[in-house]
């Protein structure tokens, strides 16, 4: 289980999208040409060109690098900086990572949980010593599940699990509604659903968004057979 090494969540991200300015999302590019863009040592690209290549974001030869495609959409919405779809990207290119997912259970288990234990326990996760190169990514790592939602922070710096976890991937359906003739106005009634003859089902919401050609007659009118129905139920 690989973490990042000497360098943070934003030097990281650094790297990423300097990897797509160099066309690394066609074609393997050396850790020269991207640190260059970059403009960070060629040693952190080395260190952690591992890390990247564990969690999905890039892949490629010794020396060389390639954005996934999930990495490219990452790098793109970094790069043209739609933080809501980067976010959203790199959820998706975390959740089912095996580090990824015993940090997060353990904090589930166990929040809330101080940052700095975190940071311990996720050295204890991927086998590394406590040493400053090691935290120094660890904590970087902690900052991409806050980041993307899987983790968050609380106001006292205390880490518990995000409500990004569980999402659903689809939308509830939609209540269904009965529109009005669009010529009496904007209103959308709700369907009324009757148990039994004369008997509606409860609770009924009514909104009426009217517009300024609205025919009045014909919708008091329909204000009228509503009130008749409520009358006969």
């Amino acid at each position: 289980m690989s973490v990042p090494e000497m360098i943070g969540f934003g030097m990281l991200s650094k790297i990423v999208v300097a990897s797509l300015k160099v066309g690394a999302d066609e074609a393997e590019k050396s850790y020269v040409d991207i640190a260059t863009m970059a403009k960070v040592s060629v040693n952190n690209i080395s260190l952690n060109s591992k890390f990247l290549t564990s969690i999905g974001i890039n892949e490629g030869t010794r020396g060389h690098m390639k954005l996934t495609a999930l990495g490219k959409q990452y790098a793109q919405s970094l790069d043209w900086g739609k933080l809501d779809e980067a976010n959203k990207t790199l959820r998706e290119i975390l959740r089912d990572k095996p580090l990824a997912k015993k940090i997060t259970g353990y904090v589930e288990m166990h929040q809330p949980v101080d940052r700095d234990e975190l940071v311990g326990q996720i050295a204890l996760f991927s086998g590394v010593p406590k040493e400053p190169r090691f935290e120094t990514g660890i904590r970087g790592f902690v900052d991409m599940l806050v980041t993307c939602g899987l983790l968050e922070e609380e106001s006292d710096a205390k880490i518990v699990a995000g409500k990004m976890r569980g999402e659903k991937s689809e939308l509830e359906e939609p209540v269904k509604s009965e529109s009005i003739d669009r010529r009496w106005g904007q209103s959308m009634l709700p369907a009324v659903t009757l148990q039994e003859e004369g008997q509606l089902t409860f609770p009924v919401t009514i909104n009426l968004d009217i517009s300024n050609d609205v025919d009045i007659a014909k919708l008091k009118a329909i204000l009228e057979t509503i009130k008749d129905v409520f009358r006969k139920s």
